[in-house]
C-alpha cells in the first residue's frame, strides 16, 4: 500500500499542489487583466483580425490533435508519423487539385532514374518519355479537383497509409512503446524523403477556389471567408468523430477495447481489426488537416515537423487520450500564441516558448491535464 512521506518532506508534499494551484491561477489572472487591458484600447480591425486567426488556427490543431488523442486512448501509442502523415494529406491535395503535380513527379522520377544509373538524362529514351508523359497531363490531366473532393480524398488517401502502417508495423511493437517511437518516427523519415524525390524541394502554392476568396469586410479589415470555412470543416470532423464513437456499432466496440482490452477480446471483439481502422481514421484525420493547411500556406516536405510538435503539446495539455480535452487544448493554445502576439507585439518564436512555459507550470499542478482519464471499477 502506498504511503506519504512523513514529516517536512510530507508536509512539503502535501502543500506543493495546492501552492502550485494558487500560483498558476495568480498568474493567469494577471495576463488576463494585462490583456483585457490592452484589447481596450484596439481597434474593431485588430479585434477582428486577431478573432479570426485564432479561431482558424486553433481549428487546424484541433484537427491535427485529434488524430493523436485517437491513436493514444485506443492504442497507447505515440506516433510520431503524425505530423508527416498531414503532410502527405496537403501533397495529395496538391496533387488533385493542380495540373502542374503530375508533370513534375514525372520529371523528378526520371532525373532521379538518371542519377541512379549515372547517364546524362538529356536526349536519352527515358527523357523522351518524360515529355511525352508531360505533353500529354499537360492536356489531358484536367482533374483539377476543387478543394471540397480534394478533403475527402485527402482523408482516404492517408487513412490507407495510416492502415498499412498499422498492419505491416505498429501491431507488432505494442508492447514495447520506445521502439514504437522510433519506428514512427523512422516511417515519417521515409515519408519526408519520398515526397522530397517525387515532388522536389520547392514551395508548392495551392490555388483558392474561387468561392472562398474574399470574405466580409469590417472596417478596413477583410476576413477570409476560408477562415470561416476552415472552422466549418472542423466542426464537421468534430461531428463525424463523435458519431463514429457513440452511434455505431464499431464505435461501441473502440469503447470497448479502450475500457478493457482483454475483456473485449474474450467476448470476441477483434481487437486488431480495432486498432487498424482506428488507426488508420486517426490519420485520415491528420490528412484532413494537411489539406486544410496546404490552402492556407505553402505546401513543402517538412512541412509536417513544424505542426506536429504543437499537435503533441494539445493533446499533453488536454489530457492524453481525451478527445474533449484535445478541442479544449487546441483552443486555448491557438488562441494563446495569437493573443501574446497580437497584444503585446511578441515575436511569434517567443510567443511560443512563453505558452510552452505556462504548460509545464500547468501540468507540474496538474499532471492529469484538463479533462482527466476517467476510470470504472468492476466487483
Amino acid at each position: 500500500m502506498h504511503q506519504q512521506p512523513s514529516g517536512l518532506a510530507g508536509v512539503f508534499a502535501a502543500a506543493w499542489p495546492r501552492k502550485g494551484q494558487i500560483l498558476l491561477a495568480c498568474a493567469g489572472c494577471w495576463l488576463l487583466y494585462s490583456i483585457v487591458v490592452r484589447v481596450k484600447d484596439m481597434s474593431v480591425e485588430n479585434l477582428g483580425g486577431m478573432f479570426s486567426n485564432s479561431i482558424s488556427l486553433s481549428s487546424i490543431l484541433i484537427l491535427t490533435a485529434l488524430g493523436l488523442a485517437i491513436t493514444f486512448g485506443v492504442m497507447r501509442v505515440i506516433n510520431m508519423a503524425h505530423g508527416d502523415l498531414m503532410m502527405l494529406g496537403a501533397y495529395t491535395a496538391f496533387f488533385f487539385t493542380n495540373k502542374r503535380a503530375l508533370p513534375i513527379v514525372v520529371r523528378n522520377v526520371g532525373n532521379w532514374f538518371g542519377e541512379r544509373w549515372e547517364f546524362e538524362l538529356a536526349g536519352s529514351p527515358i527523357d523522351y518519355i518524360c515529355i511525352s508523359i508531360q505533353s500529354a497531363t499537360g492536356t489531358l490531366w484536367h482533374v483539377d479537383l476543387n478543394l471540397y473532393l480534394a478533403i475527402p480524398l485527402s482523408f482516404l488517401v492517408v487513412a490507407a497509409v495510416g492502415y498499412l502502417m498499422e498492419v505491416l508495423l505498429i501491431r507488432h511493437l505494442y508492447s514495447r512503446p520506445l521502439d514504437t517511437l522510433l519506428a514512427t518516427w523512422g516511417v515519417g523519415m521515409i515519408m519526408q524523403q519520398s515526397v522530397y524525390h517525387l515532388f522536389g524541394p520547392n514551395l508548392q502554392p495551392m490555388h483558392m477556389p474561387e468561392g472562398l476568396q474574399g470574405g466580409p469586410t469590417i472596417g478596413e479589415l477583410t476576413i477570409p471567408t476560408f477562415r470561416f470555412f476552415i472552422v466549418g470543416v472542423t466542426l464537421v470532423c468534430l461531428l463525424l468523430v463523435y458519431l463514429w464513437f457513440y452511434r455505431t456499432t464499431f464505435g461501441l466496440k473502440v469503447r470497448a477495447v479502450v475500457q478493457n482490452r482483454a475483456m473485449a477480446s474474450a467476448l470476441g471483439i477483434s481487437t486488431r481489426r480495432v486498432d487498424a481502422v482506428s488507426f488508420a481514421f486517426a490519420s485520415g484525420l491528420a490528412g484532413v488537416a494537411g489539406c486544410i493547411f496546404a490552402h492556407l500556406y505553402n505546401v513543402n516536405y517538412a512541412m509536417g515537423s513544424e505542426y506536429v510538435v504543437d499537435a503533441f503539446m494539445v493533446v499533453i495539455l488536454g489530457g492524453l487520450g481525451q478527445i474533449p480535452g484535445a478541442i479544449a487544448g487546441g483552443l486555448l493554445i491557438g488562441t494563446s500564441n495569437n493573443v501574446i502576439t497580437r497584444v503585446f507585439g511578441i515575436d511569434e518564436v517567443i510567443a511560443k516558448v512563453l505558452v510552452l512555459l505556462m504548460i509545464v507550470a500547468f501540468i507540474m499542478v496538474r499532471p492529469s491535464g484538463l479533462v482527466k482519464t476517467s476510470e470504472r471499477t468492476y466487483d
